[in-house]
Parts: structure tokens; sequence; C-alpha cells
């Protein structure tokens, strides 16, 4: 029996609802076939490398449509995770375990190359990172000695 006056505790399901993404729902999707480009130039990036390659784009004149927010120095895009999230779903991308780096799987790899991609959105692409590679490199290399340190 419960106590007078005693308050009792519920537990609640939420329930949040998802489109379902299709590799279809990709194919029209324009900014994600963009990400999908970016990782393979790339070469593979962190999540934190690659949201601050597409911040330094950005600036530097190349718009994917994403928006940033920075708090503190750091750079950070709800938007840029939901793709990223679709794209593992599909399993166009995996993330690598030992350097937790986000990387293109083969079905992403088959999935790009049928894809049609503005040559001079690759020119410009091209020519950018040639600008920010080594930043990029310098966060992921700073993220694998961080999980390095971690694991001891």
């Amino acid at each position: 029996m419960s106590q007078p006056g005693s308050q009792t505790k519920s537990k609640e399901i939420k329930v949040v609802a998802r489109q379902v993404i299709t590799p279809d729902t990709v194919k029209s999707d324009a900014k994600k076939i963009k990400l999908l480009y970016l990782l393979k130039v790339l070469g593979g990036a962190s999540e934190k490398a690659l949201v601050t390659a597409l911040y330094e784009m950005k600036e530097k004149g190349v718009d994917l449509g994403y928006q940033f927010n920075v708090i503190g120095g750091n750079v950070f895009s709800p938007m840029i995770k939901e793709d990223l999230t679709s794209l593992l779903y599909l399993g166009y991308i995996e993330n690598d375990p030992a350097s937790k780096k986000l990387k293109l799987t083969t079905n992403g790899l088959e999935f790009l190359d049928s894809q049609q991609i503005d040559d001079n959105f690759k020119n410009s692409v091209n020519q950018i990172l040639n600008d920010i590679k080594l930043k990029v490199q310098a966060i992921d290399e700073e993220n694998r000695l961080k999980s390095k340190r971690n694991r001891r």
C-alpha cells in the first residue's frame, strides 16, 4: 500500500519519429553526396575534423548548406551529425574503431562513383583542401593521441 501523500513514479517511453532513409533519398540529396565526396578526398576523417573542414570551406566560399555553431572555439553542427548518421545507417561510411575516423565503405565508393558531381565543386574543394588539410590532419592526430592515452 502506498503512503498517503506520497508520489508514485512512472516510467514514460519517449518515441522519436525519424524519417526512413533509403539510397534513393540520398541520390536526391546533393549535400550528402558532396559529404561523401569530401570524405573520399580526405581519405577519412574524424567527425570533429570533418566538421572543422566543412566550416573552413564555408568560410572560404564553398558552402554545402550546413549551419554551424561555435561555442568556446569549438565548431559543431547538428545537421552534419544527422547526415553522417544517415550515411552510417545505409552502410556508405563506417567508423574505423582503431583510428576513430569515418571512412567510405566499398558500397559508399560504388554509390559515389555512380553519382554526378559538379566539376566546379570538385575543383574548389581540391583547391581549398590544400589550405586546410594540415589543420584536419592535426585534429585527427590529436584525437588519436587522446584515445591512445585513454586506453592506458
